[in-house]
């Protein structure tokens, strides 16, 4: 009895595991779908370190001078009203310079530029003329308070009395005790000889005059300049004026004698304290 019962046992199984196999065998290995391309890398995310530092940009195309404008611009204006004395030359100034202030409060030439995306890539000119247009109507102004010499400041008076009462020698060691870097010495006693000279200069107001009668023909570009709207039609004459304007103004506070002279004069003063000593 026994016996029959593990035979069937055996019979039942040897029948149906054959029939999973089966089953299993029909279904086959289960396949996942292939997934579909959706997006392709045009461009790589990343620079590399060497591409960032190599300064591969694209260049800016070359801005012609307006020759004809450029004239225009360094011929002095006529007409104007002549400055005789100090009160006179300050009263000229005073409305250039409110319109220079004006100008930059608003962003100056620089946010001009920018303004324009044709334009913002030559933006650096525009940072250029507000930064020499501030040395523009410095100069005039220094021209205005010292037509009949540059005042002798503390450290001219400080270290001229020390040359003249204790020779270039003993005035030297007195500074460097007082705390000065030799280094400095050497300036400072040169600048006191030169500011006693500045001190007896003189320059006429009617040459002060020309100078306003160039500087007010910039004034008024780039006050003109700075407002101007900007689109596709007139980008190309706006940035073409703008670095002419720029190029005149560079001429004209670096080699016209009198702006260089005053424009010196100021970085010519060195640093110092007279009460360092104490």
């Amino acid at each position: 009895m026994f016996r029959h019962l593990i035979l069937a046992i055996i019979l039942l199984l040897a029948g149906v595991l054959p029939a999973c196999g089966d089953t299993e065998q029909s279904q086959g290995p289960v396949v996942q779908p292939k997934k579909e391309s959706t997006w392709v890398r045009t461009k790589k995310v990343r620079t590399t370190k060497d591409e960032f530092f190599s300064g591969e940009k694209k260049p800016l195309a070359e801005i012609p001078i307006n020759t004809s404008l450029a004239k225009k611009l360094a011929s002095p204006q006529t007409g104007s009203k002549k400055v005789t004395d100090v009160a006179s030359c300050l009263a000229r100034l005073k409305p250039l310079d409110l319109r220079r202030t004006a100008v930059q409060k608003s962003g100056g030439m620089w946010g001009a530029f920018e303004r324009s995306p044709d334009a913002k890539p030559y933006s650096f000119n525009g940072m250029q003329l507000d930064s020499n247009m501030n040395k523009l109507v410095f100069g005039l102004r220094h021209l205005c308070k010292t037509s009949e010499g540059v005042p002798l400041n503390e450290v001219a008076n400080d270290v001229g009395n020390l040359l003249e009462a204790n020779g270039r020698e003993k005035a030297e060691k007195i500074l460097v005790a007082r705390g000065e870097h030799p280094a400095d010495v050497e300036k400072l006693l040169n600048y006191a000889k030169t500011a006693r000279k500045e001190s007896d200069r003189k320059v006429s107001f009617n040459t002060i005059s020309s100078s306003f009668d160039r500087a007010e023909s910039l004034i008024d570009l780039y006050e003109e300049l700075s407002k101007r709207s900007v689109d596709e039609n007139s980008k190309t004459t706006f940035i073409s004026e703008g670095v002419t304007l720029l190029k005149v103004l560079n001429d004209f506070i670096q080699t016209d004698k009198i702006m260089v002279m005053a424009l010196n004069e100021d970085d010519l003063v060195p640093y110092h304290h007279i009460d360092q000593d104490m």
